[in-house]
């Protein structure tokens, strides 16, 4: 009895640490927001906004109810990506104006993040009627990521023809959002996500070696590297990818908490902490 009272009582304090963490979050994400509806990476007044982090950021607003935030959030995204007939970039705040600072590095990546957070909102808000632009923005995304797609599956732009898992399950699971997200007519959507889900267990995860590849056609894979290594062999599970296999993936979750315990990863060792 007493040794379930002190585990009730360590819960509750990390339950409580983290309520302020996310509570600090949710704030600093808002005041990042800028006047149209962008959210900057570093600070508002001086900053850049990527498109893919900044669907990231609303992403954890939307599950804080925040959808105004949210809301205004889109209308930007949306604005820009019918601006640039769906090439996206990623952008520099100077002289109060945002300016295209770089392309964006996964053209699919980048949709697929943009439909995911789309399709939540929906489901969130419960809209069904849409803003004309919302709906020509979801239609063009639809419309890239089909121009990406070969034999189901989707390469990073036009120019690179890298096809990655993590990119194409972040495409998948925009694509289930969407479907999902009261919309009618979506039998289009539905039929290339299932292809996609065929293709992405079929090509990407490797029975020999018990571990999912991080590029298609290649072994490539180091167990200490955290990212994309690392990343990549829990990344079917964070986005709710439905895997035949369930008990593997509860394999590879443990042997990912035991390698690289969060409290112990810095920035000179791993890199990409965003991940």
């Amino acid at each position: 009895f007493i040794y379930y009272q002190n585990l009730r009582k360590e819960i509750d304090a990390r339950q409580k640490w983290l309520e302020t963490v996310l509570t600090g979050e949710k704030k600093w994400i808002l005041e990042n927001q800028g006047p149209e509806g962008e959210f900057y990476m570093n600070g508002s007044k001086a900053g850049d906004v990527n498109p893919y982090f900044a669907c990231m950021a609303a992403l954890g607003l939307l599950a804080e109810t925040e959808k105004k935030a949210v809301g205004r959030y889109l209308d930007w995204h949306t604005g820009i990506l019918l601006e640039t007939d769906g090439k996206m970039g990623i952008y520099r705040k100077k002289s109060g104006k945002l300016i295209y600072k770089e392309k964006a590095d996964s053209e699919d990546g980048y949709l697929g993040m943009y439909l995911f957070l789309m399709g939540k909102y929906l489901e969130k808000t419960e809209s069904t009627d849409l803003p004309e632009y919302w709906k020509k923005g979801i239609s063009l995304a639809l419309k890239k990521i089909q121009s990406l797609m070969q034999d189901g599956i989707t390469q990073v732009s036009e120019e690179n023809t890298t096809v990655y898992l993590m990119d194409n399950l972040e495409v998948w699971k925009g694509l289930y959002e969407l479907e999902h997200a009261g919309l009618k007519d979506v039998q289009a959507i539905r039929e290339m996500r299932n292809k996609l889900q065929a293709q992405i267990e079929k090509l990407f995860w490797d029975d020999a070696n018990q571990r999912w590849r991080i590029i298609e056609n290649s072994d490539l894979y180091h167990q200490k590297e955290f990212y994309p290594d690392g990343v990549a062999q829990i990344y079917p599970l964070i986005y709710e990818f439905p895997v035949k296999e369930k008990k593997k993936q509860k394999i590879l979750y443990k042997q990912f908490t035991e390698r690289f315990q969060w409290q112990k990863l810095t920035k000179k060792r791993n890199g990409f902490l965003w991940a």
